[in-house]
């Protein structure tokens, strides 16, 4: 099958920025714009001009582009712009004082914003709100803000340190730090050179330097920008900035128009070439797989020409429309009271609007719908939200052999060869795996759970896994959606099964079911310039997540009663909170027992879905004797796999995979927690391995998929057995322990025992460890400060950052129901804790401020956090949110099931953290 439609673009950039203190010299003037005419920029922003409204003409030099010019009524301030006449540019915002000027440009479909400064050198309060306006209004993918600032970002390197007596250039003022934040720029010439010295500016009044020209970007430019340089001064006292920004070869994938599939007459179209393409090709000539195929290329040509002419007709209507309108407007300016012509023309306004509409909605893939319906303007809103999480996205530098590598083409080479080298086959001997797994005595499945495993895929299961999947989810390289699977097509349902069957009883299935994009999710609070702190998600063909997620189900329903009950992750009906729930009592329970000594193993594996064996697994699945038809079908995945990396919007080559479970496949998360039990399992029946026994029960572990904590009593005599344990399972399953990031949590040790611990292991020893998003420490009644006091510092900054927001009152309530509530849910659900209501209402009273602007609140506190269906608001009672978690606990405590818990919980009713709740 052929690769996907793409287009390549490309953007040359070469950026000139000058404060060039006064330009009403004539041969000045010459001087300056001979030698930009000969340097061949392609943007030139210049500041300070001093020249006046009136003669604004000395600065039209159309050999050096389009120009576009601030200027004040007086021979003072004035900026400028040329933009090369390549590059269409319009006019965005200006002021009346001669500071700012701003365009976009077009560069290759991406609008880029070009805003030149010349910030006031006292205050610059009034000229910072007025440019954040400006910006907000304006629509861009990138900025660039570049100019005369009248302020260093870093006092210590961006100016010399001279005589106290005198007025030094002063650090920039926080609101335009803000501004700076918010928009996601940097400084990309501090950026590559972080510790280097040099300045655009010298006073001689003060006998200073310092760096107060700057050329700021959106990260999303830093990895395109091959040079950034000062230049030595020339026609004034402050020194030119030169940037080449090259901005080349991004990939834009195709991907499925969704509006093909809500018209029935579209749908028609595409069902009828499906029956047609079938009718011809399916006849037992070719291999079903190469069919499959060849059907997704075929459909791929036809959407595409379906979707061209919908838009070429949209277009002519579009001119229709809009002289429609006009005809309309002329005739009732004619005739003002004619009804029939004032309805006529409010209908076709309304049409006009529904487009509209329909354009803003194709962004809704980035965002909530809860946020566009409530969001105060939803274009520039949208606009906004899609920047910054593309902003996000970018990954600005890496680390590689000592050096940093800051361009695109050496990150991407950088990622290519970290994950050839992870995904690389193990040398591990198929002996060693056969003879661990026969230590191990593993019962073989029933003959009722292998039937139901190996049973024949029918239409009805295909039909099952198509309705539940998100239909605008993004897909795979192939660039169909999973809507497109939604349209009532027998043909394509009767070849899938047909696929899909043959994959369980011959081990074959389509080549495009072995490709995959990966990209790159960054780890919370990690070090983003290293390589191994990213987490690879592969993107996947939606024809291959509705097999595999078919052979997940199936392998669901066995793992349910195969796994342990101290495994929480990505099963039924078990929850992630009560692994910190035992943890804490736990705890509790070590505080009432202070003679015996605990140490909490928390286990980080290296890159632990990634490392997992392939010849592991599937050996497993022999010694379970899962049976031949759905070890076909798995063992047809994870036989011959390949992957493109995607970095800042361009693909890596083509990487072979070898070992490890792919992030974003159905299966992925079943078969690593399935591989995992084993250890779990040999933990369990290892006498030697001891951890907490209370009334004949066992609390060894607790595991959320690879996030495994490990509970040793008399951790100095027994840690060297619990390692070697987890070891011993390493070396035939690829689970590698990273010594740096596990860590022991001790109690009730001494110092001196925490370091013999410490030498003992080679690992840390902590006053405190984050499990499951969780800060525990050896003493619980730490918890409401580690977890809570800490979430809400951020949550303030965060609301604090977002104050100025042109956001209506929905939208507001909107930003805490998407921010701040998910946030304190968490802790809520796994540390129902507080009993200070006093804090509720401190908090109660930050969001009500943030919701009304600081302002004084003009509808009831009862109104607002009162549901919607009541007349009310729905903005978040955040104590009864909390109230309600706690009543959860105690659900299980009625209910009873939950043995293993109630047993810990209940050793002494009346004494611990969580006696309050009886």
């Amino acid at each position: 099958m052929g690769p996907p439609e793409m287009s390549k673009v490309g953007c040359h950039l070469k950026c000139f920025s000058n404060n060039v203190n006064g330009l009403n010299s004539p041969s000045k003037r010459n001087r300056l714009f001979n030698r930009l005419k000969k340097e061949k920029y392609n943007i030139i922003a210049i500041q300070e001009t001093h020249i006046d409204r009136k003669h604004t003409k000395l600065l039209n030099k159309g050999y050096l582009g389009q120009h576009f010019i601030a200027a004040d009524s007086v021979k003072k301030r004035g900026v400028a712009l040329y933009v090369d006449d390549k590059f269409p540019a319009k006019e965005t915002f200006k002021d009346n004082e001669g500071r700012v000027i701003a365009v976009t440009i077009d560069c290759e479909q991406e609008k880029i914003l070009i805003c030149n400064i010349y910030a006031p050198n006292g205050p610059k309060t009034k000229f910072t709100k007025s440019l954040r306006d400006n910006i907000s209004n304006t629509e861009f993918n990138h900025m660039i803000l570049l100019g005369d600032f009248n302020g260093v970002l870093d006092i210590e390197l961006d100016r010399t340190n001279k005589s106290k007596r005198v007025k030094e250039t002063t650090s920039l003022p926080q609101n335009l730090l803000a501004l700076k934040e918010e928009y996601d720029l940097i400084d990309p010439w501090r950026e590559l050179n972080p510790k280097k010295k040099d300045y655009t500016h010298f006073s001689n009044r003060h006998q200073a330097w310092s760096r107060i020209d700057m050329i700021w970007t959106s990260k999303s430019l830093l990895t395109t920008i091959s040079e950034i340089n000062i230049l030595a001064r020339d026609i004034s006292d402050h020194c030119p900035l030169i940037m080449v920004i090259n901005k080349k070869n991004t990939i834009k994938k195709w991907r499925l128009n969704e509006n093909l599939l809500k018209h029935k007459q579209d749908i028609n179209k595409i069902q009828a070439m499906t029956k047609e393409y079938f009718s011809i090709n399916d006849n037992g000539e070719t291999n079903s797989q190469t069919v499959w195929d060849a059907y997704k290329a075929v459909a791929r040509g036809f959407l595409i020409h379906l979707n061209s002419s919908k838009k070429k007709q949209k277009a002519l209507e579009w001119n229709r429309l809009n002289k429609e309108i006009e005809v309309k407007e002329k005739e009732l300016k004619s005739n003002p009271r004619n009804r029939e012509i004032k309805r006529n023309l409010e209908i076709l306004v309304k049409v006009k609007e529904s487009w509209d509409l329909e354009e803003v909605a194709k962004q809704l893939k980035w965002v909530k719908q809860y946020t566009f319906e409530n969001a105060n303007k939803p274009g520039k809103w949208l606009a906004r939200l899609i920047r910054k999480k593309k902003q996000n996205r970018q990954i600005m530098k890496i680390k590689t052999e000592g050096k940093i590598a800051n361009s695109d083409k050496e990150i991407r080479e950088t990622f290519q060869i970290f994950y050839e080298n992870l995904y690389s086959k193990d040398n591990i001997k198929p002996e060693a795996i056969t003879e661990y797994l026969g230590k191990q005595r593993l019962d073989k499945i029933t003959d009722v759970q292998r039937f139901e495993l190996n049973r024949e895929i029918t239409e009805k299961e295909i039909l099952k896994v198509i309705k539940s999947l998100n239909s605008n989810k993004t897909p795979g390289p192939d660039g169909f959606i999973a809507g497109f699977y939604k349209l009532n097509q027998p043909e394509v349902i009767a070849f899938l099964r047909k696929l899909m069957n043959q994959a369980l009883q011959d081990k074959i299935i389509p080549e495009s079911w072995k490709e995959a994009t990966i990209i790159m999710i960054p780890k919370e609070g990690a070090d983003l310039s290293d390589v191994r702190y990213y987490r690879p998600i592969s993107l996947l063909n939606t024809d291959y997540k509705i097999f595999s997620k078919i052979l997940a189900n199936r392998l669901k329903e066995f793992l349910e009663g195969w796994i342990g009950e101290d495994q929480t992750g990505f099963l039924p009906a078990r929850t992630i909170k009560d692994n910190v729930r035992i943890i804490i009592d736990a705890l509790e329970f070590y505080e009432h027992h202070n003679q015996k000594e605990v140490g909490f193993l928390s286990v980080d594996a290296e890159k632990a879905f990634d490392n997992l064996n392939w010849t592991f697994f599937k050996l497993l699945f022999q010694e379970l004797d899962l049976g031949i038809q759905i070890q076909n079908g798995i063992n047809s995945i994870y036989e011959n796999q390949w992957a493109k990396i995607q970095i800042n919007g361009q693909e890596t080559k083509k990487i072979v995979i070898s070992k490890g479970t792919r992030q974003g496949c159905p299966l992925s998360p079943l078969i690593f927690i399935m591989a995992l039990e084993i250890l779990l399992k040999a933990i369990n029946k290892d006498t030697n391995l001891l951890g907490t026994r209370i009334d004949k029960q066992d609390y060894k572990y607790l595991a959320f998929a690879d996030d495994v904590i490990c509970i040793i009593e008399n951790p100095i005599q027994n840690i060297h057995n619990w390692i070697a344990k987890i070891e011993e399972f390493g070396r035939v399953a690829g689970f590698k322990i990273n010594k740096k990031k596990t860590m022991i949590l001790t109690k009730n040790m001494s110092k001196k025992k925490q370091r013999v611990l410490q030498d003992i292991s080679g690992l840390e020893t902590p006053s405190k460890l984050k499990y499951l998003g969780i800060w525990i420490s050896a003493k619980n009644n730490q918890l409401l400060d580690l977890n809570y006091n800490r979430v809400w510092k951020e949550i303030k900054t965060d609301l604090e950052k977002w104050k100025n927001l042109n956001a209506s009152l929905l939208g507001r309530i909107a930003i805490i129901k998407m921010n701040t509530l998910p946030k304190l849910l968490y802790l809520f659900q796994n540390l129902p804790i507080i009993r200070s209501a006093k804090l509720f209402k401190d908090w109660q009273r930050v969001v009500m401020r943030f919701i009304w602007k600081s302002k004084k609140a003009r509808i009831k506190y009862s109104t607002m956090i009162a549901r919607k269906t009541q007349g009310g608001f729905g903005v978040p009672d955040l104590k009864l949110y909390h109230d309600a978690c706690a009543l959860c606990w105690l659900k299980d405590w009625v209910k009873l099931e939950k043995t293993k818990i109630l047993n810990l919980e209940g050793h002494e009713l009346r004494k611990g953290w969580h006696g309050y709740l009886w």
